[in-house]
């Protein structure tokens, strides 16, 4: 099922870090001047600094929000075990889904924002 990207259609979510804001449907010339590579490499090592260069930070946010609970809720849930190896195996874990989560998104976003200028062009 594709979805319809035009200017004043989007599926809005507040939930969903994966789908883009109105912001960047709207920004969609600035997005696409973007590099994928160099979003992906900068989001690995400074996820920060990767919000100012693509200019947003909504997304990431979310996404930023979404491993800390994750990392609390295990925590807790946790709190009690004397086998802090395999605690330390699972906010790793955690820690790596929301670092892979960040590059998809960013990737993505400069991704989707050159398919619909390349729509919009043609």
């Amino acid at each position: 099922m594709a979805t319809d990207f035009n200017q004043n259609q989007t599926p809005d979510s507040p939930w969903n870090p994966f789908l883009p804001t109105k912001r960047d449907i709207s920004r969609t010339e600035e997005l696409a001047q973007k590099s994928p590579i160099v979003a992906g490499v900068l989001t690995f090592f400074l996820p920060f600094a990767t919000m100012i260069y693509l200019n947003r930070g909504v997304n990431n946010l979310k996404i930023l929000g979404y491993v800390f609970v994750a990392g609390f809720i295990l925590g807790i849930v946790s709190y009690q075990e004397k086998d802090t190896g395999n605690m330390k195996r699972v906010s790793n874990l955690v820690g790596l889904c929301g670092q892979v989560a960040l590059i998809t998104e960013n990737v993505k976003a400069v991704t989707l924002a050159r398919k619909r200028l390349s729509s919009k062009q043609s």
